[in-house]
């Protein structure tokens, strides 16, 4: 009994098993993930091609019926897509070679990239802030010529990078959430007196 129990559990596990398969990247399959990724960037698109070794030799009904059946005169074709079967092209060893040179080239020109980018985010964070803490001294300035007016300092973001160290849709997500936490509601029964 126990042993019938072990193997039908290892015929539903071994049944439910993932297909196998590859990323395609324009005419050939990629390389390595770093390929695809660098493809998806580039086009934002990325086929997936399932790899089946099991030779369908299955009877199409339809066409079964439609040969048998010479009552009527009606002839229906049934065709098959060709771009899942499009013809991939075998890269060779040094191919593979010279697209994973390429692939850290455009690593490495990326990484600078954004280092200069970092460096030109901070530089215009300092300058806005140079212009608020002036903005703010104008304002100390006002406050002491005129002590019955109040006025609120908002600061307004132009780019959510600049205050980020990374600039990705996760980091941004986080900071708009710890944002939208801080914030408290607003109270909806005042009502302004024009």
């Amino acid at each position: 009994m126990k042993k019938l129990l072990l193997l039908l559990i290892f015929f539903t596990i071994h049944g439910c098993g993932k297909p196998k398969t590859v990323l395609i990247c324009g005419d050939h399959v990629c390389v390595n993930k770093a390929e695809a990724n660098q493809y998806f960037e580039d086009n934002l698109t990325l086929e997936v091609k399932i790899i089946d070794n099991k030779e369908t030799t299955e009877d199409n009904l339809v066409e079964i019926n439609l040969s048998t059946n010479s009552e009527g005169k009606k002839k229906i074709n049934i065709l098959d897509k060709k771009q899942t079967s499009k013809k991939l092209k075998k890269l060779s060893v040094f191919e593979i070679k010279n697209k994973k040179a390429d692939l850290k080239k455009r690593k490495k020109v990326k990484k600078k990239q954004d280092k200069t980018a970092k460096i030109t985010r901070e530089a215009k964070l300092k300058k806005k802030n140079n212009i608020v803490e002036s903005q703010v001294k104008v304002v100390n300035e006002k406050k002491d010529l005129k002590k019955n007016v109040t006025t609120k300092q908002v600061k307004k973001i132009d780019d959510i990078c600049t205050i980020l160290k990374k600039c990705n849709i996760e980091e941004i997500t986080k900071y708009l959430v710890e944002q939208g936490t801080k914030k408290k509601y607003p109270n909806i029964a005042n009502r302004e007196i024009k």
